[in-house]
């Protein structure tokens, strides 16, 4: 578990769960206010473990999925060397507000 602290607001938001990897490994973002703090938690989840966005990595699809009473954000990244990963990240709690 991890926790960061955006500086806009100061809103703290708790990371959860796996690496991310799968639906069952997704990485919960607890504590967002809504919809758009949380994506921004994504992507600062990304660039704490891959460094900046575009430097070391690049987006290639982002898409939202449910799978029973949950709700996925399932970013597609590619590293600088070619290799491909898709990250999980857990919505629910921050979904539609």
């Amino acid at each position: 578990e991890s926790q960061i602290i955006l500086k806009e607001d100061l809103q703290m938001m708790t990371y959860k769960g796996g690496n991310g990897l799968d639906s069952k490994e997704a990485i919960i973002i607890v504590g967002a206010k809504d919809e758009l703090e949380g994506i921004d938690g994504e992507y600062i989840w990304l660039e704490e473990k891959y460094g900046e966005q575009d430097f070391g990595w690049e987006l290639i699809d982002q898409q939202s999925i449910d799978e029973g009473d949950k709700k996925y954000d399932i970013l597609k990244i590619k590293f600088l060397n070619g290799e491909e990963k898709e990250f999980w990240f857990d919505i629910t709690d921050f979904y539609g507000k």
